[in-house]
């Protein structure tokens, strides 16, 4: 299963706030952007709402980060964690650093 650090979620719930969202029902979607390398790509936020099948995590709640299922099952060995910069990182079991959505 996909896990989400406290200080992930409080990283998310800060980001959530500086990008205005004041609907609950709004949350970042981590989301995977395609690459030209093949088993590589890139993760990234972008405000949505949530869907059917979506993993929901939540902090103080409030919703703070949405996963598509499918993304969700190929992270289910991955830890996303906050660094001091509020930057984010997905760790994979025994693979290190993954990417670096922010």
């Amino acid at each position: 299963m996909l896990t989400v650090t406290e200080r992930a979620k409080a990283t998310l719930a800060r980001l959530k706030r500086q990008c205005d969202v004041e609907d609950d029902d709004m949350a970042l979607r981590l989301s995977l952007a395609a690459s030209l390398q093949p088993g590589q790509g890139q993760f990234g936020l972008r405000v949505d709402r949530e869907t059917l099948g979506d993993r929901v995590v939540q902090y103080g709640g409030a919703k703070v980060l949405l996963v598509e299922e499918g993304l969700a099952d190929a992270l289910s060995d991955a830890t996303i964690d906050a660094e001091a910069d509020d930057g984010l990182v997905i760790n994979r079991t025994g693979n290190g650093h993954e990417g670096e959505p922010r």
